[in-house]
């Protein structure tokens, strides 16, 4: 039986392999028979391995030390990637099939802080309405005698003064400010302000040690000390009699309100010359000077340039004796360097009237008038003015 199966196979072989068409047929009518009896085959080796407890053990720990690998590498990777932040961390935790594994992940921090960084260069401040020297220092985190030492000219060694609409110097650090006048050296800068020479090298100075320093330059003196400052003013001189009653002009003299007769809204020249002996507005040679030095002699008369009445009368720091006069209309006019006062405060005076004799009292080299005019606080060019 088994040899006539055995001749019928190898027949059909020879014919198969002489029909082509034939073999096609086959293969396409029992290729799913086929296909099916393979897998059978391959499920039957598979069923014949068995996995021992060792074996399942050991793949385990492979995995679970792959996880713990895998785990540690991210958190180094983490830690390196940023070695200097500080980290807020927060733990979450999972259960492998035999240990407890926690990892640590980065909290987002959506705030940075910027560090302050010191200014580049000096910068302006106009005095607002209830601001005086101290609360302006508060405000830029400077010494009010950095204000004031910045301010000389400006305040005239009188920081009680300051008014709504001055323009003030505002330094970057603490010190002085030093406008370059004919003559000066660094060493002899540095001996007046008591600091090394090399504080005049700095970042805010233009200026290259060796080289000579140019008449107006204004240098930035860090740590640099100025001349001694006088926070209060002196009592205020006694009101006199002689007020007008017209109230076109107004002012206080202490805790004193008074008037007087109101502008005509014009100026008189105030010496009655244009002569000019001194510095001018914003001088180039001294930009914070704030008003304009007319020439005269000592004892000279000095006129008041409008209507108005006295607002101050007495000693002014660095004006010497001065006198304000409000004229009722936003104008105001300061005359320094007197050598003595003929009005007090809360006096009507009218144009033309003589305020005082010419002297070089406070802050002054010669006899001359410091004469200045200001708009609601504002200096003006007295030049502007001159009729």
């Amino acid at each position: 039986m088994l040899g006539r199966l055995i001749a019928k196979v190898t027949a059909l072989i020879w014919r198969w392999s002489n029909d082509r068409q034939a073999v096609v047929s086959f293969v396409g009518r029992y290729s799913a028979h086929l296909a099916i009896l393979a897998l059978a085959l391959c499920l039957g080796l598979v069923g014949s391995i068995t996995f021992t407890p060792v074996s399942v053990a050991n793949m385990t720990l492979s995995l679970e030390h792959t996880v713990q690998q895998s785990t540690s590498q991210h958190a180094i990777a983490e830690a390196v990637a940023t070695p200097t932040a500080p980290v807020a961390a927060t733990a979450k935790s999972w259960q492998s099939s035999s240990r407890q594994y926690q990892a640590v992940f980065r909290q987002a921090v959506p705030h940075t802080k910027i560090p302050d960084r010191v200014r580049l260069n000096v910068i302006t401040y106009t005095v607002q309405t209830g601001d005086n020297i101290f609360t302006i220092a508060e405000r830029f985190e400077l010494s009010p005698y950095t204000i004031a030492w910045a301010n000389m000219e400006t305040l005239q060694g009188a920081p009680w003064l300051v008014q709504p609409g001055l323009t003030l110097f505002i330094l970057p650090v603490d010190g002085v400010y030093h406008t370059v006048m004919e003559g000066d050296t660094p060493s002899e800068i540095a001996e007046a302000y008591d600091v090394e020479v090399a504080r005049l090298y700095n970042q805010w100075n233009e200026v290259e040690p060796g080289a000579s320093l140019s008449e107006g330059t204004q240098l930035v003196i860090p740590g640099g000390e100025g001349e001694d400052v006088e926070w209060e003013p002196p009592p205020p001189a006694p009101a006199q009699p002689g007020v007008a009653a017209a109230s076109a002009s107004w002012g206080a003299c202490g805790d004193l309100s008074v008037s007087g007769p109101g502008a005509n809204g014009w100026f008189i020249l105030p010496t009655g010359s244009y002569a000019v002996s001194g510095w001018y507005f914003h001088d180039v040679r001294n930009p914070g000077h704030i008003g304009l030095d007319y020439k005269c002699h000592l004892g000279d008369p000095i006129y008041a340039s409008d209507n108005g009445v006295v607002v101050f009368a007495g000693w002014g720091g660095g004006y010497g004796n001065l006198i304000r006069v409000s004229h009722g209309n936003g104008y105001q006019t300061y005359y320094g360097h007197f050598d003595s006062i003929a009005v007090g405060c809360g006096q009507a005076v009218y144009q033309g009237q003589v305020l005082g004799y010419c002297g070089t009292t406070g802050w002054s080299t010669g006899p001359h008038l410091h004469y200045e005019i200001r708009l609601n606080g504002v200096p003006q060019n007295p030049q502007l003015f001159e009729p």
